[in-house]
């Protein structure tokens, strides 16, 4: 009887374990039936966002989000994830579709947005959609890092290998993503922060035909407020309609005048060091102005983007239509030829202030078909510094400079070399900016003792085509190269070493170039602590170069040499924001890099010693 009882017992068990298997199998099959449609509308849902069917798009994500969603449902209770092996493999899996659904969900939530953006109509589109925007920004950035929270903690170890595939399928899908993921806490907490009030911000428009280190000459300003009530822009004039205050603050070395004014503040590449210094000098020496809560750059490329999108403007004291072709010299033409004078200086901007409201009318009323384009060219200008921010809110700041739109130099803290270079145009003629083309040659020769022997080499040409005769034909230039700390000059080669607000080494040097002509200026330095170890005995050299706002984009060719006996076991050239890449060659122990610096650039070079 005893035996028997114990053949029944068993029995049972593998009833129930046999039961147990095929209602696993049977929900395995399930959950990857789920999962692979999930993906398929997904898929679907992106192709038709390219197609800009916003509609479609949002029916193609709330599907997928609901087939992840089953399919999570599919993994049974919780304590599986407690099984040895098998709680790893439902883990897994619960991760993949975790991570499916909340890219739905972003997908879903912008897709919606498009769709709402259809149909808001009035006077105060962008004010509008502003405020349409926020909760689905919220919900999208939510998701994004939660989709980058977990992505970071995916690994096929111990995974059966269909789960294996899976995972790195979807890491191979998210590696180009990473930075832009990166960024998705920072542009969150800036979300929160603009929708938490109304701010009001100080906009300098920047003339970089007048080229200044942060971007251009200051000829126009405005005050924009944005927040939980919309979009609002208080007002937009000329510069020298402020009063003609001056500052106590000491003059920094190399800016050539004996005071410093509100509309020559933008000194540094390094644009936060600009935004605070214009907003203590807002605060200080122009009375009654209002409270500020930070500073935003705009230049004429940014313009010159928007007009790509709204097509031909015109404005009063302009002949013909300003366009994405022509506004650089058809803009610099009225202000320095056309104008007549008879009103002081306050009169020559009077055609920049028209642009700029202009082109502020386009963007308050945005059209539907114009949203997309418009966020898109924004976007793309702050990426590559022609948009820069800076927040009197050190949290915001913070997040600012995280999410790569502050202009900031920050290196981070594992780079070992810098390269940050910003010209200046410092007398009459002041548009001389214009027709200047720049090539920036950096050589480094790393050393066995971990230092760096570095050649730069900043090469400039200005055209003989000066359609403003002689209001540009001699291009006047303060260049200035700030540096990684414990960077020393080599040689005596005529450059000047300078004291900076940013507290890195800069040098500079100065110099005239006349129409038709070209010059070269090489600046040698020694960097003591270029080569650093790192994990599992790699060493690291890691450059950056920080691009200046200019008219045209610098053409930058980088040559690394390695150490006699060292081998390179990596590299990787990207855009520091978007996270591009940048094709390296190596050949004969040289690393070489040739790419327009439409953003700054990280080089990264992973060694192996001897």
């Amino acid at each position: 009887m005893k035996r028997r009882g114990v053949w029944i017992a068993a029995a049972v068990v593998a009833v129930a374990l046999v039961a147990l298997g095929w209602w696993g199998y049977s929900q395995v099959k399930q959950f990857e039936a789920l999962a692979k449609a999930g993906k398929s509308d997904a898929s679907a849902a992106v192709k038709s966002l390219e197609k800009a069917d916003a509609a479609a798009a949002l029916a193609s994500f709330q599907r997928a989000g609901d087939e992840f969603g089953r399919a999570r449902q599919l993994l049974g209770p919780a304590w599986l994830r407690d099984v040895p092996w098998l709680g790893r493999q439902v883990t897994a899996a619960d991760q993949l579709a975790s991570i499916g659904a909340e890219g739905s969900s972003a997908g879903a939530h912008v897709a919606e947005l498009l769709v709402q953006a259809g149909s808001v109509s009035g006077a105060d589109r962008l004010g509008q959609l502003i405020v349409t925007a926020r909760p689905h920004l919220d919900a999208a950035l939510v998701s994004m890092v939660s989709i980058h929270d977990q992505a970071a903690g995916l690994t096929t170890d111990g995974l059966v290998p269909q789960l294996a595939d899976a995972v790195s399928e979807l890491q191979n899908l998210l590696r180009p993503l990473d930075l832009v993921m990166g960024r998705s806490q920072a542009l969150l907490d800036l979300e929160r922060y603009v929708f938490s009030a109304d701010h009001r911000f100080l906009v300098l428009a920047q003339n970089n035909a007048q080229l200044r280190p942060s971007g251009g000459f200051l000829g126009t300003y405005g005050l924009l407020t944005i927040g939980p009530s919309g979009f609002q822009l208080e007002r937009f004039e000329d510069v020298y309609a402020l009063p003609g205050a001056r500052s106590d603050m000491p003059v920094p070395e190399g800016m050539r005048t004996r005071r410093v004014y509100f509309h020559l503040a933008n000194w540094w590449l390094d644009f936060p060091t600009t935004g605070k210094t214009m907003t203590e000098l807002w605060g200080t020496i122009l009375p009654r102005q209002p409270a500020i809560d930070g500073v935003i750059a705009i230049d004429l490329p940014t313009i010159r983007s928007l007009l790509e999108v709204f097509g031909p403007i015109t404005v009063p004291e302009v002949s013909g239509q300003l366009t994405a072709g022509n506004v650089f010299e058809r803009l610099s033409y009225a202000v320095e030829v056309t104008y007549s004078g008879g009103q002081g200086d306050a009169g020559k901007k009077d055609a920049v202030v028209s642009l700029a409201e202009a082109v502020m009318e386009r963007l308050i009323g945005l059209s539907s078909d114009e949203f997309v384009p418009v966020m898109q060219a924004l976007a793309t200008s702050a990426n590559e510094k022609h948009v820069q921010i800076y927040l009197t809110d050190s949290s915001a700041q913070s997040a600012m400079v995280a999410a790569g739109w502050s202009g900031a130099i920050a290196p981070s803290g594992d780079t070992t070399d810098l390269v940050a270079v910003a010209n200046a145009v410092m007398r009459r003629p002041a548009k001389s900016n214009l027709g200047v083309t720049k090539a920036l040659e950096y050589t480094v020769g790393l050393d066995a003792d971990g230092s760096a022997d570095t050649t730069l080499v900043l090469h400039y040409k200005k055209s003989a085509d000066n359609p403003l005769g002689s209001l540009q034909d001699r291009f006047y230039d303060l260049v200035r190269v700030n540096r990684i700390s414990g960077t020393t000059l080599r040689g005596d080669t005529g450059i000047d070493t300078l004291d900076d607000a940013t507290g890195l080494p800069t040098f500079a040097h100065y110099f005239r170039l006349d129409s038709g002509k070209s010059t070269s200026v090489t600046i040698t330095a020694t960097v003591p602590d270029a080569v650093r170890q790192g994990d599992a005995g790699t060493w690291h050299y890691r450059l950056l170069v920080a691009k200046q706002a200019d008219l045209v984009d610098t053409e930058a060719t980088i040559s690394v040499r390695v150490p006699e006996g060292w081998t390179v076991s990596g590299s990787q050239a990207t855009y520091r924001v978007s996270g591009a890449a940048v094709p390296v060659t190596n050949g004969g122990g040289t690393l070489t890099v040739h790419t327009p610096l439409k953003q700054d650039l990280v080089l990264d070079v992973q060694l192996v010693r001897p």
